[in-house]
Order: structure tokens, then sequence, then C-alpha cells
């Protein structure tokens, strides 16, 4: 993916597949910001009070590491004061750089696009309860004794990969095994 289509998935609305279909949908800055400060109505019928849900401090957390990297490297790359978060990311789209920081940029970027679709649309995975680790030897870890592994077996909700491309993943080490 280039430079300038990050920058525009990232910022501006576009289209993609969903579900087998395709629709327009906000960019990925414009969902997060959502995903931050949702709102629910807590009214009854026809009412028009709204109550601010409380904050999702991940997603927070996210924006403002996103927005420190960006700016940095904007003031870095062009040597002044970043703008905000959109006007950064539309002028390190449309410009033109050396090589060194096209690469920067774009891994940038497409570190941004993954970690948000990350939060907004986490993967379906399975939990392997009871199962041993074999490189780091545990079946569950940390205080709260969380499961150790976990397959990626799905397409999405309803279909499942071919078995051939099933993943699985130890939370506790990170160790990864394809196929």
């Amino acid at each position: 993916m280039t430079l300038r289509s990050l920058a525009q998935e990232l910022t501006e609305p576009h289209m993609k597949m969903i579900g087998g279909r395709i629709g327009k949908v906000p960019g990925l800055l414009t969902e997060l910001r959502e995903a931050v400060s949702g709102s629910s109505d807590t009214g009854g019928a026809g009412s028009t009070s709204k109550q601010r849900v409380l904050v999702n401090a991940g997603a927070l957390d996210l924006l403002n590491e996103i927005t420190e990297t960006v700016r940095t490297g904007y003031a870095d790359r062009y040597g002044q004061g970043a703008p905000t978060l959109e006007t950064c990311i539309d002028a390190i789209g449309k410009s033109e750089h050396p090589a060194d920081w096209e690469s920067w940029f774009t891994e940038k970027l497409n570190w941004a696009k993954a970690e948000i679709e990350a939060m907004l649309r986490p993967k379906k995975m399975r939990r392997l309860d009871g199962i041993e680790c074999p490189s780091c030897t545990q079946k569950v870890f940390g205080a709260e004794r969380e499961t150790c592994l976990y397959l990626d077996c799905w397409i999405d909700d309803d279909t499942a990969k071919h078995i051939t491309e099933w993943e699985v993943e130890c939370k506790a080490c990170g160790t990864h095994w394809a196929g």
C-alpha cells in the first residue's frame, strides 16, 4: 500500500469490503475518535437528552500514541511545528520524500492502521484452554491466569479458514505458529 493511500484511508472516508459487501466507511482516525468518546441516549422515548459514556482509555491511549509519533515525525521531516494529526498525515501523503523518510512514514502509518483496525475490529480467536505452549511450557499466565494459546481459525464470524491457514499464538511468550 502506498503512503498516499495509507494517508487517505486514515483521514478520509473510503470504500471498503465488509461482510462481502462494498460500502463507504469513515476514515480510521474518525472511527478511533468515535471509539474514544461514544455516547448513548439515556432518556425515555422521545427524549433528546444524552449522557456521555465513560472514555475508552485504550482508544484514547492509542490516539495519543499515534498523534505523538506522527507529529514528531512531521516536525523532524519538515523542521516546523506540527499542525493537527489529520493535517500532518494529509501533508505526508501528498508530499515527495527521500527514500528513508518514505520508508519511515510508510512503516508508521501501516502501524497506525493495523493498531486501529485491531482495536475496532478484533480478530475472533479461539482459546486453547489447558494446552501447554511448546515454547514457554505455560498453560496460563499473568495475575489473571489468562489462557496462553489462541487459535486464529476464522475468516469472519461464520466462516472458518482452511486448516492449512490456521495460526496459533502464545500470549505469554509471543511465539507464533502458522500452517
